[in-house]
């Protein structure tokens, strides 16, 4: 079968603007430099606060981590003092990840850079994401490959990517698994959705259902809506399972509950066939009933490495 593959948006702008220079500051001791010492200890912690990766296994865990769409834009100056009084490279990856959002990427480059030099393994996947844009990708694979071997999950799963695509490297099929499985054993549900989809589709190695299945199970339980629908469709299709609509219409329907237009449209035609019941006057996933589908929504992906 050829699987839908994920929705995970590898890229972001480059836009060009003025760089901003990152220095480490010398800070005296005297009444005057306490005060400021106070307001850069406050400006770590809104830093940490307002710009922590939910992936970076370095992060400060006194505070939830925060999805990098989601940063306010008040982090930027919060994170911007908390590098230049510390020189922590922390605080500079976390400002690249705040003026990535405020679409300032020529900054970000550069604070992402000055992370890297302080070897933030963190760091070290979104700067190797934003050279792989430039068209270095050689720069990409080694930043990915040096982020991996200190343990870094996202890491693990984009430098599983380089492998599958070739991206600065040779494809490597057994490289892949080895990587995406690796990032699939931390949590990663993408990793495990990406695993399933190399043994579903039979390009790369021979088609193995089972374990594509196996795997898709495993994304699914994360949350991955496309591993839902995957899983859907083997059901629907019985294919490498026994044929069951109930089950199919259920893969369908935990997708559509997680905002997957593909997966309402699929229940809503397994609602018309009679599998299941229609819905209720109160009781429907939102858009189901009246369900317009935009281009995009039934086209294939492509799976790419993400940023954190």
């Amino acid at each position: 079968m050829k699987s839908r593959a994920s929705k995970v948006n590898r890229g972001f702008a480059v836009l060009t603007g003025a760089t901003v220079a990152l220095c480490a500051l010398t800070v005296s001791p005297g009444a005057k430099e306490r005060g400021n010492l106070v307001l850069a200890s406050a400006m770590q912690s809104e830093c940490d606060q307002l710009a922590g990766s939910p992936f970076d296994e370095q992060r400060n865990n006194q505070f939830a981590p925060v999805d990098i769409a989601k940063i306010d834009g008040t982090a930027v100056d919060a994170c911007r003092v908390a590098f230049e009084t510390t020189g922590n490279p922390r605080f500079a990856y976390q400002l690249g990840r705040a003026l990535n959002n405020s679409n300032l990427a020529d900054q970000a480059m550069t604070a992402y850079d000055a992370a890297v030099q302080g070897g933030y393994a963190a760091a070290k996947v979104n700067f190797g994401m934003l050279m792989g844009r430039l068209g270095d990708e050689q720069a990409e694979f080694k930043l990915y490959t040096e982020a991996a071997s200190s343990g870094n999950r996202l890491a693990a799963y984009n430098l599983g990517v380089a492998y599958r695509d070739g991206l600065g490297t040779q494809p490597d099929v057994n490289q892949a698994l080895t990587w995406f499985q690796k990032a699939a054993s931390e949590g990663d549900d993408t990793a495990a959705f990406n695993i399933g989809a190399i043994y579903d589709e039979g390009q790369l190695i021979p088609q193995d259902d089972q374990t594509a299945i196996a795997w898709y199970d495993v994304a699914a339980q994360r949350g991955n809506t496309d591993a839902m629908i995957n899983l859907g469709l083997m059901y629907e299709a019985g294919e490498g399972i026994q044929a069951n609509a109930q089950k199919a219409a259920e893969m369908y329907a935990e997708a559509a509950k997680k905002g997957d237009v593909f997966g309402a449209y699929k229940y809503l035609q397994f609602q018309q066939m009679g599998v299941v019941p229609a819905p209720s006057e109160d009781a429907t996933f939102e858009g189901v009933s009246s369900l317009v589908l935009k281009q995009g929504d039934m086209e294939t992906p492509t799976t790419v490495g993400k940023e954190i």
